[in-house]
């Protein structure tokens, strides 16, 4: 398995339910054994200034979906400490996602469609596009800071084993 795949009524997950709904997903009040990239990030430059990876314990203090968060963080009469933190982590997702872009990042994204199926003959009875929010930028945004300052750090400590993946020059249309 390599990616999951959907279908009109089903999909088929790239790991077992077991391993992506229980073992390693945070479930919260659980502590949980992790791999953690721990960033310091200066509040004006957006620069990181320091990165430390390692072994760690991870506690969640709540479960939230993308939809929840941005629930959260929109509604402006809001001010508790959890939701004045996705904040600060959504500003900062914000300005580095707008850095890569400068610097030339590739954005792949193709729209993601669900499908209303009938529920007597299995048969798609509409089609809608799955909803983006700035929540899902946001984990994807520090999920690349992350998987970026790894590659780094294996790079750096074994030069002769790490695989990098280069992508050839994207080729100019024909006309």
């Amino acid at each position: 398995r390599c990616t999951t795949v959907y279908m009109v009524d089903r999909r088929t997950d790239m790991l077992p339910g077991l391993l992506t709904e229980s073992l390693c997903s945070l479930v919260c009040h659980v502590d949980r054994c992790a791999f953690s990239v721990i960033f310091e990030i200066d509040s004006k430059t957006f620069k990181t200034l320091k990165v430390e990876c390692g072994k760690s314990i991870i506690r969640s203090r709540e479960s939230l979906s993308y939809y929840k968060a941005q629930e959260m963080m929109d509604d402006k009469t809001d001010k508790k400490p959890l939701t004045e933190s996705l904040r600060g982590l959504l500003k900062i997702a914000t300005v580095l996602r707008e850095k890569r872009n400068l610097a030339g990042a590739l954005t792949l994204s193709s729209p993601e469609v669900k499908f209303k199926l009938d529920n007597d003959s299995q048969n798609p009875t509409d089609v809608t596009e799955y909803k983006h929010v700035d929540a899902h930028y946001m984990i994807e945004e520090f999920m690349l800071l992350a998987n970026i300052a790894v590659a780094e750090k294996i790079s750096q400590h074994f030069p002769t084993f790490a695989i990098l993946r280069r992508h050839p020059k994207p080729k100019e249309k024909e006309i």
